[in-house]
């Protein structure tokens, strides 16, 4: 329940989840309605996220929901005070995800409250003058706490110190990328430089990653079968795949992809190219190619350990001046991205760079993923001449989104 889309949870969802999860730093129950809810939420968002169930009781001594399941009369106009109450009653306001699943053979409700951690604590309540967080303990499964001021600081700071600590493990991880490349490839007796060859590389992480949030085996286990060999790395595992075959430049294979404890996933590829008229093309469908795996392993790692929070996806194109990008899928597909315009679709840029923050479990929503690859394609689309401001080249565009990735 922490990662399905909430429009899919299920009465049986709900029963399977409160038969294993006490009330703890990312789980709250309340049998009623309370005059809380702003702490609640604001609490979750504050520290690590959570869902908040109402209808369902907690005993006192272990902190393990009450079956079964009661909830609560339905109302009208329920998710509607909930949402306000989280808005207007937190600084800066929350909006959580709610649903309401009807309790089978009655006339009650249970209602799920989703809160991602948040990017913008520390969340205040009450005239903006107490921020709570969640803490746990063996002893005691959890509390509400005042957030003093070194708290506070604490949080301010995590997003800074966040971003150092991508750097640096973004740095490494590149640092390995490198150990592995040839200093050059022979191609028909001629040196083809490595640098100069055009390369996409895809980063997937949360966006403050100041803590681990998988284990290092668990990435092993989710892994091991997608990437064969795998190597062990500092902080994750990682898959080389590499060819260089003489005859055909376009054959050239340099592959490497990480994935980190802290929940970055990356990839570097080289482009295929192939000469055409004298001018080195690039064939678009490589973008979705790599797009659609890197996000499968976010799906994979995210779904695994459970992560609610924001994560940035960047992608990034290297030693692209001067390439032609062609949609050798075109006639496949019957609709070619980048035919039937009035410009050539040549970069004149050395690097390319696309970005966008989402949740994590956009990515498993259909709509809310395609919506994603597309803003991404039309930043990298955009670098090659290519008008996606143009209703009719942005359906394009759409559509084979959506075949892609069916």
């Amino acid at each position: 329940m922490f990662t399905k889309p909430i429009d899919e949870i299920t009465f049986e969802d709900v029963e399977s989840f409160c038969e294993v999860w006490a009330e703890g730093v990312r789980v709250e129950y309340k049998q009623e309605i309370t005059r809380s809810i702003p702490k609640i939420v604001s609490s979750f968002a504050n520290t690590h996220g959570g869902i908040f169930l109402i209808g369902v009781g907690a005993d006192q001594k272990n902190n393990m929901p009450i079956c079964p399941i009661e909830g609560i009369p339905k109302d009208s106009g329920i998710e509607e005070r909930i949402q306000q109450s989280a808005l207007t009653g937190i600084y800066p306001g929350i909006i959580p995800e709610i649903k309401l699943v009807d309790v089978p053979n009655s006339n009650n409700v249970v209602i799920i409250v989703r809160v991602d951690e948040s990017l913008q604590a520390p969340h205040a309540i009450k005239d903006v003058t107490q921020v709570y967080i969640r803490v746990g303990s063996i002893t005691q499964p959890y509390e509400y706490k005042h957030a003093n001021m070194d708290n506070i600081a604490y949080m301010f700071k995590r997003r800074e110190d966040s971003q150092v600590v991508a750097r640096q493990i973004l740095e490494r991880i590149k640092e390995k990328a490198r150990a592995i490349e040839p200093d050059h490839i022979t191609i028909d007796n001629l040196v083809h430089i490595y640098d100069a060859h055009p390369k996409i590389t895809i980063i997937v992480q949360p966006t403050f990653p100041y803590r681990p949030i998988i284990p290092i085996p668990d990435i092993y286990e989710l892994c091991r079968e997608r990437l064969s060999p795998l190597r062990r790395v500092e902080g994750g595992v990682s898959y080389v795949e590499q060819r260089y075959e003489e005859e055909y430049i376009d054959a050239i294979k340099d592959d490497y992809i990480e994935l980190n404890e802290y929940g970055i996933i990356y990839r570097k590829a080289m482009l295929s190219i192939y000469d055409n008229y004298g001018h080195e093309r690039i064939d678009c469908y490589q973008f979705f190619s790599h797009i659609k795996d890197v996000i499968k392993h976010a799906v994979g790692l995210y779904g695994k350990c459970e992560y609610l929070g924001n994560i940035k996806i960047s992608i990034q194109l290297q030693k692209v001046l001067g390439r032609i990008l062609s949609d050798g899928d075109a006639q496949r597909y019957r609709e070619d991205i980048t035919g039937n315009l009035n410009a050539k679709t040549e970069c004149f840029d050395t690097e390319v760079s696309a970005s966008i923050e989402c949740l994590a479990r956009d990515l498993e929503n259909e709509d809310k993923r395609n919506a994603i690859v597309e803003e991404l394609m039309c930043q990298l689309l955009w670098a090659f001449n290519i008008p996606v401001d143009n209703p009719h080249v942005k359906e394009k565009v759409k559509k084979r989104i959506v075949r892609e990735f069916s």
